[in-house]
């Protein structure tokens, strides 16, 4: 239960956080580095990776559990998961 609470609160913060910053604030037309790298790479992996995660865990812990425990490991995986995510974007934005 606390993994879940955990995940729904810090999983919000790091999208935005995604979202905030790896979004391009210049024309990323001619640039192939930073934030604009890789086709704004950065952004995807940080914000949509994390929400995808964010989904998959939710669904993991809790889907076939009828009459059974959830499985508590999902959620802290998933933070795990997350949190390397957004290391990955800002090496590849670096």
């Amino acid at each position: 239960m606390l993994g879940t609470v955990l995940l729904c609160v810090l999983a919000p913060v790091a999208i935005v956080y995604g979202l905030m910053a790896f979004t391009p604030t210049g024309s990323c037309d001619y640039s192939v580095s930073g934030v604009c790298s890789y086709g704004r790479l950065p952004m995807i992996v940080a914000s949509g990776g994390t929400a995808l995660v964010w989904a998959a865990s939710a669904v993991l812990t809790w889907v076939g559990t009828r009459g059974r425990r959830p499985r508590v490991y999902v959620p802290y995986a998933a933070l795990v998961v997350i949190v390397l995510l957004v290391v990955v974007a800002g090496r590849v934005a670096g």
